[in-house]
C-alpha cells in the first residue's frame, strides 16, 4: 500500500513525461498499475503525445508465415520487432511482438504488411486485417461483396492526416456483366467495429477506365500504385487516392516503371514518390531509381545503381524486395522468403545512392533457432517475409 500511495503522489506532469518516455509493450502493462496511470495511457493527449515522441525513433517491423500451403489450423503470422541500428552496426536483436493464428496471407507479389501510421496493413485470401502490434489490436474487416469474377485487384491501408482518419482501400473487377472496369470500396476504420462495411466511392463512375498493376505505397495522405489506361499496355500511369476527399486522378509514368506488372516495386524515397526498376526473375546487378520530381508537370528522374556480385552470397535463391529506406535514404534490401531445409542467419543489406556502397546487418532472431523452426515447421515450405523499416510505435487503438 505504501508503495501504490507514492505511485500515486508523483505530480502528474512528471509521471506523463516518464510515461512518454517507455517502450509501448511497457504501456500496455502498466495501465494494470493504478487507475491514474491507466486513465493517463488512455487519454488521447498522452495517445499523441507519446507517438510525436515515437515518430523520431521509427522500427523495424518483420512479418514472417511458417509457409504459405500450411494446413489453416497450423498456420502462423509471426511479428517482429527492432530499433534502428547505429552506422557501423553489424547485427540488429529483434524481439518478437505477436503472434496471429490460422491467417491465410496473401503471397501476390504486390501485396504486402505494410506499416501505415502504427498499423500494419495485410492482405489475406479473400480479405484483409489490420493489426497494431503494439496493442496487440487485430481487425479482420468484412469480407468484400461478391462479384462476377474472382479477380480483385488488391487492397491497402491508408492514412488521413488531416481528419486523424484510417481507410482501407480495395479494388474489385466490376459487378456489371460485359464491365471490364474497377470499382473502388472503402471502409472507413472507425465507430463500432460491428457495423464496418465497404462502400463504393463517390464517383466511382466518373473515374476513367484503367488496369491497376502494382502494389500500393501510402505517402503523406494519398495512395499511390500503377497501372494501364484505358486499357493494358496502352498508357503507362501511377494512380492517386487522396485518403481524405476520395478523388483518384493519374500521374503520367515511365513504361518501365508498371513494366512489370505485379512485380513492379513502388516506394517512398526522401518523401518523394519513387520506383525501383530491376529484373525479377534472376539475379540483377543493377537497377534503376525513378522518382518522381514534379507530380504537377509529371516530370521524374533516373538513376541506375549498380550493386557487387558479393551480394548475393548471403541470399537464399534470387528473390530480393525493397521494403523502402531508412532515415538517411539508404535504400534497404531484404529476402523475400526464410531459408529452407537449413538454419542460415537472416541478413538485409543497406545501399546508399551516391557513394554506391552496400553494408550488411544482421537481424537476429528472424527465424535462427532450431527449436523454434522446428515447432512451426519453418522451412518444410515456402515462409514469406515482409518488412516495414519505418514503423512508429502507437498505442492507439480502433
Amino acid at each position: 500500500m505504501k508503495q501504490r500511495k507514492e505511485i500515486d503522489h508523483i505530480p502528474l506532469d512528471l509521471t506523463v513525461e516518464i510515461l512518454t518516455r517507455l517502450p509501448a509493450k511497457s504501456l500496455m502493462k502498466f495501465k494494470s498499475v493504478s487507475k491514474s496511470w491507466s486513465s493517463i495511457i488512455r487519454s488521447q493527449v498522452f495517445i499523441d503525445s507519446f507517438y510525436s515522441i515515437s515518430s523520431t525513433r521509427p522500427r523495424f517491423i518483420v512479418a514472417f508465415t511458417n509457409g504459405i500451403f500450411a494446413k489453416r489450423e497450423e498456420k502462423r503470422l509471426f511479428f517482429f520487432s527492432s530499433s534502428h541500428e547505429g552506422h557501423e552496426s553489424s547485427s540488429l536483436v529483434t524481439n518478437h511482438h505477436m503472434t496471429i493464428p490460422c491467417l491465410s496471407v496473401c503471397s501476390n507479389p504486390a501485396s504486402r504488411c505494410v506499416s501505415v501510421r502504427g498499423f500494419i496493413g495485410c492482405s489475406l485470401v479473400g480479405g484483409f486485417m489490420v493489426c497494431n502490434p503494439s496493442t496487440r489490436q487485430v481487425i479482420i474487416l468484412p469480407r468484400l461483396p461478391s462479384r462476377r469474377a474472382p479477380d480483385m485487384r488488391g487492397e491497402c491501408l491508408g492514412y488521413d492526416p488531416v481528419d486523424d482518419q484510417f481507410k482501407a482501400l480495395s479494388l474489385i473487377s466490376s459487378r456489371i456483366p460485359n464491365n471490364d472496369s474497377v470499382e473502388h470500396l472503402v471502409l472507413t476504420l472507425k465507430g463500432d467495429k460491428k457495423k464496418y462495411s465497404w462502400r463504393q466511392i463517390r464517383g466511382n463512375n466518373n473515374v476513367p477506365p484503367y488496369s491497376p498493376l502494382t502494389m500500393k505505397v501510402c505517402i503523406n495522405g494519398v495512395v499511390y500504385y500503377g497501372g494501364w489506361t484505358p486499357k493494358v499496355n496502352m498508357n503507362p500511369v501511377i494512380v492517386c487516392f487522396d485518403v481524405r476527399s476520395e478523388k483518384i486522378n493519374f500521374i503520367k509514368a515511365p513504361r518501365d516503371v508498371v513494366g512489370w506488372w505485379n512485380d513492379s516495386i513502388l516506394m517512398e524515397y526522401k518523401g518523394k514518390l519513387a520506383s525501383i526498376v530491376r529484373y525479377p526473375l534472376a539475379c540483377f546487378h543493377s537497377f534503376d531509381l525513378w522518382v518522381l520530381e514534379d507530380m504537377e508537370k509529371h516530370e521524374w528522374s533516373k538513376q541506375t545503381c549498380e550493386i557487387p556480385f558479393s551480394l548475393w552470397d548471403y541470399v537464399g535463391g534470387f528473390q530480393l524486395s525493397f521494403p523502402g529506406t531508412n532515415k538517411v535514404g539508404e535504400i534497404i534490401l531484404a529476402p523475400k522468403i526464410l531459408s529452407r531445409y537449413h538454419l542460415q542467419p537472416f541478413y538485409i543489406f543497406y545501399y546508399h545512392v551516391e557513394t554506391s556502397n552496400v553494408r550488411r546487418v544482421r537481424l537476429e532472431g528472424i527465424a535462427d533457432d532450431e527449436s523454434f523452426r522446428h515447432c512451426y515447421g519453418i522451412g518444410k515450405i515456402v515462409c514469406n517475409v515482409y518488412i516495414s523499416p519505418e514503423h512508429v510505435e502507437n498505442i492507439r487503438f480502433l
